[in-house]
This record gives C-alpha cells, sequence and structure tokens, in this order.
C-alpha cells in the first residue's frame, strides 16, 4: 500500500497502519474472552503488595497480574514465511477467533512471550515454522 502522504515512506505509512490495527485489537471481544478464560484468583501481586486478579500463562502455568501478562496470538499474525502477504490476510490473522489467541507471561527476557516471539523470528528469518 503506498503511503497517501507525500513526507511519509511506505514504511512508515504501514507501520502507522499496523499501530492503528494493533490498538483496535485492545477492544476486540474475543481478546477479552481469552483474558477472562484465563482468569485465576485475586491475591496479593508480589511487586505492589495489594491484591490484584491473577491470570494463567498458557505455557509455563504460572499465575501472574494483568501487567505481567499479554494476550498472543497461537498462529502468528505475521507469515511464518516472513513476507508480507496483503492487508486481508493480516486483518483476519490478527482478528480472529478466541482458540487462536492465549495468555503468556509478559515480564522481561525469561517471560514466555518473549520466548515465543523470539523464534517466532528466528523462524520468518530462516523460512522455517515450528
Amino acid at each position: 500500500m503506498k503511503s497517501p502522504i507525500p513526507s511519509w515512506s511506505d514504511a512508515k505509512w504501514r507501520s502507522w497502519v499496523v499501530s492503528l490495527l494493533r490498538r483496535g485489537t485492545m477492544k476486540f471481544p474475543p481478546r477479552n474472552e481469552a483474558l477472562r478464560a484465563a482468569k485465576t484468583e485475586k491475591k496479593i501481586n508480589e511487586k505492589t503488595g495489594r491484591m490484584a486478579q491473577h491470570y494463567r500463562c498458557a505455557i509455563c502455568l504460572g499465575e501472574f497480574p494483568a501487567k505481567g501478562v499479554c494476550i498472543d496470538h497461537v498462529q502468528s499474525v505475521v507469515d511464518p514465511n516472513g513476507s508480507f502477504v496483503d492487508w486481508n490476510t493480516y486483518i483476519e490473522r490478527m482478528f480472529c477467533p478466541v482458540e487462536n489467541l492465549q495468555v503468556l507471561c509478559n515480564n522481561g527476557e525469561n517471560s514466555c512471550h518473549h520466548k515465543k516471539t523470539k523464534q517466532e523470528r528466528k523462524d520468518r528469518k530462516c523460512g522455517t515454522s515450528s
């Protein structure tokens, strides 16, 4: 897609559109459904010392407060072969059914989300998918 703004490169335009789509997923009902399904219990957040709702990570099965988890796509939004297919495919993958969403811990470089994302990037770079 060509940038309609003359001073923006096509890459900047694409980045801006992707950013808007990502923000849109925050209000996407299946995302919230996946988060509700991962709820465990309210207990003391170790970092703040306050009561907080906790959620179970789909990979390590640990329990984390809301700020320690993220919603992740089981099947990557970005094509596993590393190339952009088209906007329709990208949007269909991003706004997917709840079955393709999971809650992963996201608390640093040892988190399940970080490890999964790192592996997906490596696979795309090599042209393989795991």
